[in-house]
């Protein structure tokens, strides 16, 4: 799923449901809807139908209610109804991704990306996940961890806009620039 976050209109629908969670005390539910609306995306023919603009709002509207109803909280639904009044369903991606967003920033929580060219256990990816949250000034960080083999050794780190190349395959491409 591609996104785009800093699109304006995405990040005001974005901030508006994250606000609309926050009142009424659902934020999970609402990001619940909004993971079962994103897997469904994932569906060229969920997203040709949900996107097409010769397709009668209404018509969408009805199809995702009986789609969506009791399975997501209602506010949840009201602004998917609403999203399609508003012909902003293509946006959808780009609301996901800034509500996600939003989310994290309000909860205190930071998500670092780990490529490692050797598996980390348990207490060594526990050590990282504390290394991190001092970095990040105590926020809760969320491990993404990919095991890498083809980096030799080592492992690269990305927090944010930081990223730390520890790997085997980065030191050794380094001293074969010196040596040429």
């Amino acid at each position: 799923m591609a996104t785009n976050v800093s699109e304006p209109v995405a990040r005001m629908y974005a901030l508006a449901l994250l606000e609309i969670g926050r009142e009424r005390g659902i934020v999970g539910k609402v990001h619940e809807g909004l993971m079962l609306l994103a897997d469904a995306w994932k569906d060229s023919s969920f997203k040709d139908f949900f996107t097409s603009p010769r397709l009668n709002k209404d018509d969408k509207a009805k199809a995702l209610t009986l789609a969506l109803q009791g399975k997501v909280a209602p506010e949840f639904l009201n602004f998917v109804l609403l999203l399609i009044k508003k012909r902003r369903e293509a946006i959808f991606d780009n609301i996901v991704g800034a509500f996600e967003k939003y989310r994290d920033e309000a909860e205190n929580r930071v998500h670092a990306y780990v490529q490692a060219g050797s598996p980390f256990n348990e207490a060594e990816k526990e050590a990282l996940k504390q290394s991190l949250r001092q970095a990040s000034g105590g926020k809760d960080v969320v491990l993404h961890y990919e095991d890498q083999p083809e980096l030799l050794g080592g492992a690269r780190v990305r927090l944010g806009d930081l990223v730390v190349d520890t790997t085997l395959k980065r030191r050794l491409s380094v001293l074969a620039r010196k040596l040429a």
